[in-house]
């Protein structure tokens, strides 16, 4: 690990490491590079943002399908960087949709919007501070 990516990751442990795990950013610097991470964000915001929209529009249209299969994309691209809270609500709104539990998915997802709020904040911070 590089000694920026050490006292980041000390330096955000306590704020956005709530938000996004550390140790999934750092596997996804290793594998791309410091360079290429805001053109990550960015195609994230923009397909998650998408996303949503999406699954909003899903559940005012009742189409529990097409919704899970939104869910369960916004699950695997939130893994990629380690955002958990988003990645484990979309895998609830997902599987909720599929197996007919309804009134769960229309309790959950109003707080998606929230929850990608807070991991764009966060990849923000982060690579700012990254590229600092």
């Amino acid at each position: 690990m590089s000694t920026a990516l050490a006292s980041l990751k000390a330096d955000f442990a306590a704020t956005i490491g709530s938000v996004l795990n550390l140790d999934t950013m750092e596997r996804l610097l290793e594998d791309t590079s410091i360079d290429f991470l805001p053109s990550l964000i960015e195609v994230f915001e923009a397909e998650s943002a998408q996303r949503v929209e999406n699954i909003q529009k899903n559940l005012a249209e009742k189409d529990y399908a097409a919704l899970s299969v939104e869910a369960h994309s916004l699950k695997g691209t939130s893994a990629t960087f380690g955002a958990e809270a988003l990645r484990s609500l979309s895998e609830k709104i997902e599987k909720s949709a599929k197996t007919g539990d309804y009134d769960l998915v229309d309790s959950l997802v109003p707080e998606v919007p929230a929850k990608l709020e807070a991991v764009l904040d966060a990849l923000q911070q982060f690579s700012a501070k990254l590229n600092a």
